[in-house]
């Protein structure tokens, strides 16, 4: 690993999982301060899986960077396995508890695109990355949704997709994570050229998620009606300043406990919020060294 361009991602993996469930305070999500609207996990559950599956993160990574086959789309079905294991690892670190799971999936894509496009381009753009990851997962997603049976779905995913039509995070794979790329990317970029401290802009960057992503996690354990109330009282938290003031920071402490009554939480937005960590801090590197 030493000798890898890339010796330094897992610790950027471990980084970005771990800034996200530090931001504090975040309403309905497992933070330093409560567990939100969850009673099966808390931090050290969080941090446990974290180390547990960074290794296979950064597995996924090499596996981009020494990728010589000539399909992009070969790659996504050869870190699949990986993930399996990533899974497996982190309910053992867990004791079965479901922490990471579309985590693994999400941040093991863009893991394994980083590295490809590093390959090639010997540095390091999120946009371009998150692209390449679409172009990797695309057809073989689609083929997955075909696969779906409509009489007995597997996964709260399917469920979604069979009752509303939401591809939720895998339709936001196939077409190159726009909700990074248009929404998270630029709020953080621009919370952290503000001055803002890495929990303010962590927080304000999921209020800016909250807003607008059509968050599964949400209609799966709510419906839609409270899917928008979420997406309302994000933009209100933000016409307030956001975790920039004091009116703001407030705010969050009372949808938090508005959250935890209503069993409302945006895990989804939450994992989206850990990838844009860490592509944020892969482009603070610019140049790795050799």
């Amino acid at each position: 690993m030493d000798s890898s361009p890339l010796y330094f991602i897992t610790d950027l993996f471990e980084y970005a999982l771990m800034a996200e469930v530090s931001a504090t305070p975040k309403p309905g999500l497992v933070d330093r301060h409560d567990s939100g609207a969850h009673k099966d996990m808390n931090y050290d559950t969080f941090a446990a899986s974290a180390a547990a599956i960074a290794p296979y993160l950064t597995q996924m990574a090499c596996m981009g960077y020494r990728w010589e086959g000539k399909s992009r789309e070969a790659l996504f079905q050869a870190i699949r396995p990986i993930g399996v294991l990533a899974e497996r690892s982190m309910f053992e670190a867990t004791g079965n508890v479901n922490t990471h799971k579309g985590m693994i999936f999400s941040m093991g894509t863009i893991a394994a695109a980083s590295g490809l496009y590093y390959r090639i381009y010997h540095k390091f753009s999120p946009e371009k990355i998150l692209l390449m990851a679409g172009q990797m997962c695309s057809r073989t997603l689609e083929q997955d949704f075909a696969k779906i049976n409509g009489k007995n779905p597997r996964t709260h995913g399917e469920l979604l997709y069979l009752r509303y039509g939401s591809k939720g995070i895998r339709g936001e794979a196939q077409k190159g994570f726009p909700s990074i790329r248009e929404i998270s990317l630029p709020a953080l970029r621009k919370a952290k050229a503000e001055g803002l401290d890495d929990n303010e802009a962590h927080l304000n960057t999921l209020l800016a998620l909250m807003t607008q992503v059509d968050d599964t996690n949400v209609l799966i354990r709510t419906n839609p009606s409270l899917l928008n109330y979420e997406k309302a009282e994000a933009a209100h938290i933000l016409r307030l300043g956001g975790a920039a003031t004091p009116k703001g920071m407030d705010a969050l402490r009372q949808l938090n406990e508005a959250f935890i009554k209503l069993n409302i939480s945006p895990g989804g937005c939450a994992d989206l919020l850990a990838v844009t960590i860490f592509l944020y801090q892969l482009e603070q590197r610019k140049e790795p060294e050799a």
